[in-house]
């Protein structure tokens, strides 16, 4: 069945040059040449119906019958439809479950959640089917919970099957991070000088309450975008699916160094000061919890010669070495920030001495289109096209003091000084700055929008805090196929419950954790230090300085920089699981009118009202005159009756079934 049948028997060489007996035959015989020819199909169209015959309707039906030939796989689908705005997901249910809701109580409360997503007023009908439900619901969201989880883990690498593609462009942007570092810092070896507790470590003795107090915006370098509309678009998220390889390495400029040594001079005078840019605070209140999180950075302490004040400078944290939830998100932020900063996608403000400017697109193309004597330039297929522009970036400088009131109502403050990017402004005039721009892959698109991780949350705290902003925004896409799923709002009081809810954490008391760090580090000596985690001392960070002569406990910079190249296997042999919100209504659930965390109800599904029993009544006792109880003897008597009564019933049974089966013997 491999090879065409023959037409003739004879030498091949003649194949094309029929014999007399097949010339002339008729032209509608089968083994006509000209017939057979113009009738012949390619067998490489057929290969697969020929290999395998019993799959060929199967394969028909899913219009699946060739494979693609990019990367030699039978496609899911042979179309896509952009046409309507549907995500086409749905719930994993191979068991059929069922709700305890029917679908008038689902959509209530589904009515509820919608209403406190958009803060509307909430209808009190719905209102009380969500009180009337609330054991069901609980009750429920365990279940589906732990059906979710059970999900996840054995599909594991269907649903991370797309993070491939993540990884692979975190790869190149992580080369691209170790070659400036590289470059930057010289290849010396580092032995650990000392150990200092991490955070969840550093607890005061005393009770004592820690806040961020005297927030400043000092000075902003760089364009800030102007967002009126708080919504990503579907086209800009598949334009960034496709070229995402593309922006998501491109180099964007250095951040501007806004703290000026003479500033720092300036403050040392009064008190120790410290420079703890937004990543670098993330690292100190994060580390550990997760594994695609960064491990080292640099520390300097310096002191003022004039005041004996310290200076303690963190620089940025080494990318991360594992991918994860947040290295996919963080690809995806850095692709979103190059493709919004081409010509024509947003608009832009610039500040200048507390003036708001806004700044025009760059022309995209000098020449005039009718030049036909224009060079033509043709550049190789694999070679990387240079026509973007620069990612539009910004730096603020924000100082703020961390402020302890102990028991004795005294006040210790702790100058800090902070670097941040600000994502965007809401109003023309630069008034209002946007606190926060998350972008949340959902690992989970069928099952619902999941929680936020412990890094996200604190971070999109920190930079409302610092900001001075109301609102944050957080937008969550899908990993699948980057359809948005939902914009989230975020705010201070809703960012501190959900870390309650889901992390048991409290920011004030991270705070004081942060407030004894700075304290311990304080005590450490003026010089260069690498402060680094290691998965062996889970408690600990390992404070490192340079060493002159190597030893077998040194470790060489460049070497630990290069030696591992980013991957995602721990990541996935770890048992990571984020839980799906019980509070976030999404496009899957508006779309198949499900309510989060519950199994789908069923299409007819009508509440059963369990008809009550009739209950016998009871027969009236005979009590005896007056108030007093009755006595035994009287219990005894009624026993004595009953006995009595249903002896005489039992003889007149008898004497009945007597006289009866004397009538049918006399028949």
């Amino acid at each position: 069945m491999d090879k065409d049948p023959p037409l003739y028997e004879g030498n091949a060489i003649f194949r094309n040059q029929p014999s007399y007996k097949i010339f002339n035959k008729s032209f509608e015989h089968v083994d006509d040449a000209l017939y057979t020819f113009l009738n012949e199909v390619d067998p490489e169209v057929l290969r697969l119906e020929l290999q395998e015959t019993a799959d060929v309707f199967k394969t028909f039906n899913r219009s699946t019958a060739l494979r693609d030939p990019r990367n030699d796989q039978v496609p899911g689908s042979a179309t896509c439809d952009n046409s309507s705005n549907a995500t086409g997901y749905s719930f994993p249910n191979p068991l059929d479950q069922h709700s305890e809701l029917n679908l008038k109580q689902q959509a209530a409360c589904m009515r509820v959640l919608l209403s406190w997503q958009r803060s509307e007023p909430v209808n009190e009908e719905d209102f009380v089917v969500w009180q009337a439900t609330e054991k069901k619901r609980c009750n429920e969201q365990q279940r589906v919970q732990k059906h979710i989880h059970d999900h996840e883990l054995g599909r594991k690498e269907i649903i991370y099957a797309p993070m491939k593609n993540l990884v692979a462009v975190y790869r190149e942007w992580y080369e691209l991070n170790v070659r400036k570092r590289l470059k930057t810092y010289p290849n010396d070896s580092y032995v650990t000088f000392s150990g200092l507790p991490q955070l969840s470590q550093c607890k005061s003795l005393n009770s004592q309450t820690v806040s961020i107090e005297q927030v400043e915006l000092e000075r902003i370098v760089g364009r800030v975008r102007f967002w009126s509309e708080l919504k990503l678009s579907q086209d800009t998220l598949s334009t960034l699916r496709v070229r995402l390889d593309r922006y998501a390495n491109w180099e964007t400029k250095e951040a501007a160094k806004l703290l000026t040594d003479e500033e720092k001079y300036l403050e040392l005078e009064a008190n120790n000061i410290f420079v703890l840019p937004l990543d670098s605070l993330l690292m100190l209140f994060t580390t550990g919890s997760y594994i695609d999180l960064p491990t080292e950075m640099f520390v300097s302490l310096r002191e003022c010669p004039k005041s004996k004040h310290k200076c303690m400078e963190f620089q940025s944290p080494f990318p991360a070495r594992n991918c994860g939830w947040h290295t996919n998100s963080l690809v995806l932020k850095h692709a979103y920030e190059a493709y919004i900063s081409q010509p024509g996608q947003a608009k832009w403000l610039y500040f200048e001495n507390g003036a708001v400017k806004e700044v025009p697109d760059k022309l995209t193309c000098e020449m005039s289109s009718t030049d036909l004597h224009m060079a033509y330039k043709l550049h190789p297929i694999d070679q990387q096209s240079a026509d973007i522009v620069d990612a539009n970036v910004n730096t603020a400088l924000v100082s703020w003091s961390l402020r302890c009131k102990s028991e004795n109502y005294q006040y210790k403050d702790f100058q800090m000084f902070s670097t941040l990017s600000i994502p965007a402004v809401n109003d023309a005039n630069g008034k209002r700055p946007l606190g926060c721009h998350l972008i949340k892959l959902e690992n989970k698109p069928d099952c619902g929008c999941e929680i936020m991780s412990k890094h996200e949350l604190i971070s999109a705290w920190l930079q409302l805090k610092l900001l001075q902003a109301d609102v944050g925004h957080c937008t969550r896409v899908s990993l699948r196929d980057f359809k948005p799923m939902l914009e989230e709002q975020l705010t201070l009081i809703s960012l501190e419950q959900q870390l309650h809810d889901y992390y048991n954490t409290s920011m004030p008391q991270l705070l004081s954790n942060l407030y004894e760090f700075l304290k311990l580090l304080d005590t450490v000596p003026v010089g260069e230090y690498l402060l680094r985690y290691s998965p062996k001392y889970k408690d600990k960070f390992l404070l490192c300085s340079v060493t002159k002569e190597a030893t077998a406990q040194s470790f060489k910079l460049h070497q630990l920089l290069t030696e591992t190249t980013p991957s995602d296997q721990i990541f996935l042999t770890q048992n990571s699981f984020l839980p799906i919100s019980p509070t976030l209504c999404g496009r899957l659930h508006e779309e198949l009118q499900l309510l989060p965390c519950a199994f789908p109800a069923k299409a007819n599904g009508r509440c059963v009202q369990r008809r009550k029993a009739a209950l016998p009544k009871p027969e009236p006792v005979r009590q005896a005159s007056g108030t007093r109880k009755p006595t035994k003897q009287f219990r005894r008597r009624c026993k004595a009756g009953q006995k009595i009564r249903a002896r005489a019933r039992k003889k007149a049974a008898a004497k009945d079934e007597k006289i009866q089966l004397e009538k049918i013997m006399t028949l």
